[in-house]
């Protein structure tokens, strides 16, 4: 019996059950805290790509939250071989907000979508060993969690190598007359009153601060003078009051090469004719497209209008002149033509440069389109402006004031000198809508926020 009470040869094998256990344990909440990690990663990077996606096209115009919709919900696909039915993870609600904080504040509008929220659908991940835990602590835990992931992405655009220009959005009024529809290419628009003329809100005459927040006529005058200007406009943008007229014809005429200023002129300098409805009604603001193309060019070549010109824009013969390739959709350009540009677009490739020139008048725009001056170095677009559209209704615009562009910016084409006062209007035809993926020097610069 002695013998029987001191004999400890099975106490290695009661130990080694109790470390089994207890491994096995161990091990399983490694594992299953391991697949539920990689499954929570897996659909917080899918929700962040889809947000970061969307946000790019929250530029405010019309369809916005309809393409960034699309766009987030296809950004990537991914599928987990963890979840319990191993199928492609998937976006469920998509929401947008004008505001996140202090409380959330859904759009209203594709104009103040500014943030952009993803949610994916729940999935469930089994813990793979929770049965054989439950049948060894006698328990009835959960054998499965549910996992979710969500992300909120914003984009606080910005535009740089931008002069300090701006319109009130006329599509306040009328929605038909928003500047970046694409119908509404080719259409003139008064970008600066005359000083007699009115102006575009209380105060203002189309002229922003620069982002120093100076509103100095000279500063503004640089600015608008420069081939590439320095400045970077951000969601926010200052106004500058009062008229400036001498200084900013200056800067505008520099591209003609008529202002004295020092600064090289465009590669053609030749005057366009106004729109039918402007010359008609000088007091509105915008427009219709039709000028008088075929008079144009039998007056500045002495010939017909070439049939790929028909119903042409201003921006479009400028470029036929220049002897520059460019494709066309109607008044839509394409320029230059590129791997981006649509199949339907119609391909024009002029013989050769075919400036417009009267050696009776020679340096004279209304006549002769040669440059008196080495060109400026970005060639053709010399005379185009990246100019900001403000919500001067709906945020009143007056005077010296900081206002949101809402990403909102229109490419236009400056289509003749500026007159003296009391006639010192600035003129320009509607190119197209400026988004980053047009033009480079538009910078979506999303980011996430939750």
């Amino acid at each position: 019996m002695r013998k029987f009470f001191k004999d400890s040869s099975g106490s290695v094998s009661a130990y080694s059950a109790l470390f089994i256990v207890a491994a096995l344990g161990l091990g399983s909440f490694a594992i299953d805290y391991g697949r539920v990690t990689v499954v929570r990663t897996q659909m917080q990077n899918y929700a962040d790509a889809g947000a970061l996606a969307g946000a790019v096209y929250l530029d405010g115009r019309i369809g916005a939250r309809m393409r960034a919709e699309a766009v987030a919900r296809n950004a990537m696909a991914d599928a987990s071989g963890v979840v319990n039915d191993e199928s492609d993870l998937e976006i469920g609600d998509i929401n947008f907000y004008s505001q996140l904080s202090p409380e959330k504040v859904p759009a209203s509008s594709d104009l103040d979508a500014r943030y952009i929220e993803v949610a994916l659908e729940p999935r469930n991940v089994d813990y793979l060993f929770r049965r054989f835990l439950n049948f060894l602590s006698d328990r009835d835990e959960a054998q499965s969690t549910q996992i979710t992931a969500r992300a909120v992405a914003r984009s606080e655009p910005y535009v740089c190598n931008a002069p300090p220009m701006m319109v009130c959005d006329l599509a306040e009024v009328d929605p038909s007359m928003d500047l970046r529809f694409p119908y509404n290419a080719g259409r003139q628009v008064v970008l600066k009153e005359p000083q007699d003329g009115g102006n575009w809100a209380p105060g203002n005459f189309g002229l922003l601060a620069l982002p120093d927040g100076s509103s100095d006529a000279s500063a503004i005058e640089t600015a608008l003078a420069e081939v590439q200007p320095q400045d970077c406009y951000g969601y926010d943008v200052g106004t500058a009051p009062g008229s400036k007229t001498e200084k900013v014809k200056n800067g505008i005429n520099v591209r003609f090469g008529t202002s004295g200023l020092a600064y090289p002129p465009a590669p053609n300098v030749i005057n366009y004719p106004r729109d039918a409805a402007l010359i008609e009604n000088p007091d509105d603001k915008l427009g219709n497209g039709n000028w008088d193309i075929e008079g144009y060019w039998e007056q500045r070549h002495g010939t017909p209008l070439p049939p790929e010109l028909a119903g042409a824009t201003r921006y479009q013969v400028y470029l036929y002149e220049l002897g520059e390739e460019f494709a066309r959709d109607g008044r839509i350009t394409y320029y230059p033509v590129n791997e981006q540009t649509p199949p339907g677009a119609v391909l024009v490739s002029p013989s050769g440069a075919m400036l417009p020139e009267d050696p009776d008048h020679p340096d004279d725009p209304d006549y002769d389109g040669v440059p008196s001056a080495a060109v400026a170095s970005n060639g053709p677009a010399r005379r185009l402006m990246v100019v900001a559209q403000l919500q001067c209704i709906a945020d009143n615009v007056s005077g010296s004031g900081t206002y949101p562009t809402n990403g909102n910016y229109v490419e236009v084409f400056i289509t003749e000198t500026v007159k003296d006062p009391p006639n010192a209007a600035i003129y320009a035809e509607i190119v197209r809508p400026v988004t980053a993926q047009n033009n480079p020097e538009y910078h979506a610069n999303v980011q996430l926020v939750r």
